[in-house]
């Protein structure tokens, strides 16, 4: 089961990125599964070649390949597009465009958005974030439709530190391109770039558009440990290739520090790679235990299991508090699920989980293109289907609305007056709630009290005392609580405080 991290953060229509679980397998299913995959291989090459050119059909006559007239109304439309289509001249490559479109046509389907077609460059950069060391600038930012691009985490030791960018930026433009109404993909694609380069990034922060000079660097970002009160905590943000051996590492000083008790943060964590789940838990549960079970498509189970304590020693905690959220999915899923059933010393705390339950596995291709498709649903260890329903917390506990609530993009000539109607006065009015100032309301009414405390913020803030909702101003609203947030989270944050209150008890 394979997923992706990028430097930012998912959504359930939220853009993170969600392609995650990746499958391993047995010796023998292996070697069939590598029988069945050369024919697989063989067939995609030949209808793809087929597409490209009519090669093929010129020298396999009388062959009965194409002889399903879906076959032929593909290749009728590719040679229309191909040959008549006006704006075609203006397409590089068009051949190869309308190949790509035709596979992603294909494999986009609205009851299974985990499986996807990706272009060479598109699995290269989806490989090379698993793997945990990568090159970025180094932060994790969120958007999801039309939402804006927020900073989420600015990474130690990187070059967004370096720059000075700070939580709560919102993401302008890069290299001169504006991101307004781009997707987590397409504003990832225009900030990454090799090793030792620059790349210039406009962002806002609270009333101000700042000029940033990048440089990209290698980046590790999976995992963070540190203790607080007596408890170990570790931040797991992604299973990378090395997550399993970082975690072990912080353990490891855990247990020789005498800690007995810990928090495992997988808030906002999409997953990665099962293996990094199998080993994260193979450190907490005994060796007959499970991971998860496979529920295959002709209805066969199988039972993923643990590695040993041989192979992976076993760290004991008094009492284990495992934070998740509603963007807590995939593989962090599968590691929560696995400690919560099996365990009777672990809490799982937060909102329910995002619900990722299926398995995907890819094909590559020689051109380095790849079709992840899914192969099956997991199980958790005791058998229940999370699938679209999610992991329930055992405690449940919610973050401030503000922190809950989606950045909504506003269009430049956009403006919301007092006592209206609009999308736009929700958000506005829980943020300056969440900041301290006194709007009346949390729904799409925008009152004339809230517009009032509006412009305090404005006035605070040197913006246009208007009382008016602009982009401009909901941008700066939008990096406030973001900042706020990060300045004061030791306060703010309800879920790690329910977690330590109950270590402490």
């Amino acid at each position: 089961m394979e997923e992706k991290q990028v430097e930012q953060q998912p959504q359930p229509e939220k853009k993170v990125i969600r392609y995650r679980l990746e499958r391993h397998k047995w010796p023998d299913e292996i070697e069939e599964e590598k029988r069945n995959r050369r024919f697989f291989i063989l067939i995609i090459v030949i209808c793809v070649m087929s597409f490209a050119s009519g090669y093929l059909l010129e020298r396999l006559q009388g062959l009965p390949m194409f002889a399903d007239s879906n076959y032929e109304k593909l290749e009728e439309i590719y040679k229309i597009m191909k040959n008549e289509w006006y704006f075609g001249k203006d397409i590089e490559n068009l051949e190869d465009e309308l190949v790509n479109h035709a596979i992603q046509g294909m494999t986009t389907q609205g009851n299974d958005r985990h499986t996807v077609y990706m272009t060479a460059e598109e699995y290269s950069d989806f490989f090379n974030h698993l793997q945990g060391d990568f090159v970025g600038i180094g932060i994790q930012f969120s958007t999801s439709g039309n939402q804006q691009a927020v900073v989420q985490r600015v990474f130690k030791g990187s070059g967004a530190e370096s720059a000075g960018m700070s939580i709560g930026d919102v993401i302008l433009s890069v290299d001169g391109v504006s991101v307004e109404g781009k997707s987590l993909d397409e504003i990832s694609s225009l900030i990454a770039g090799e090793e030792g380069t620059s790349v210039q990034i406009q962002v806002r922060r609270e009333n101000k558009t700042l000029d940033l000079t990048i440089t990209r660097s290698k980046i590790n970002n999976s995992v963070y440990g540190y203790e607080q009160n007596g408890i170990g905590i570790l931040e797991i943000t992604s299973f990378s290739e090395n997550s399993g051996d970082e975690v072990g590492k912080y353990l490891q000083d855990f247990s020789a520090q005498g800690r007995k008790k810990l928090i495992i943060d997988l808030r906002n964590n999409g997953g990665g790679y099962v293996e990094a789940a199998r080993q994260i838990a193979s450190y907490f549960l005994d060796d007959d235990d499970i991971l998860y079970q496979e529920l295959k498509k002709d209805g066969s189970i199988k039972k993923e299991k643990l590695y040993s304590e041989s192979e992976y020693p076993t760290y004991h905690f008094d009492h284990i508090v495992v934070l998740v959220n509603k963007d807590t999915a995939s593989a962090s899923e599968v590691l929560t699920s696995s400690l919560q059933s099996q365990l009777d010393h672990v809490t799982v705390v937060g909102n329910t989980t995002y619900g990722k339950g299926s398995v995907q596995i890819p094909v590559t291709f020689k051109d380095g293109s790849a079709l992840k498709y899914t192969t099956a649903e997991w199980l958790t260890a005791d058998g229940k289907h999370i699938n679209g329903k999610g992991i329930v917390p055992d405690v449940e506990v919610s973050l401030p609305l503000a922190l809950e609530s989606g950045f909504i993009e506003m269009d430049e000539n956009t403006v919301v007056k007092a006592n209206t109607v609009s999308e736009y006065a929700k958000p506005t009015q829980i943020y300056l709630q969440f900041l301290g100032y006194p709007a009346d309301r949390q729904d799409e009414y925008f009152s004339y009290q809230s517009s009032e405390a509006l412009k305090q913020y404005q006035q605070k803030q040197n913006l246009t005392i208007t009382g008016e909702i602009t982009k401009e101003t909901l941008q700066s609203l939008v990096s406030s609580c973001a900042l706020y947030w990060n300045q004061n989270k030791a306060t703010l944050d309800t879920q790690m405080k329910e977690a330590i209150a109950i270590l402490k008890k």
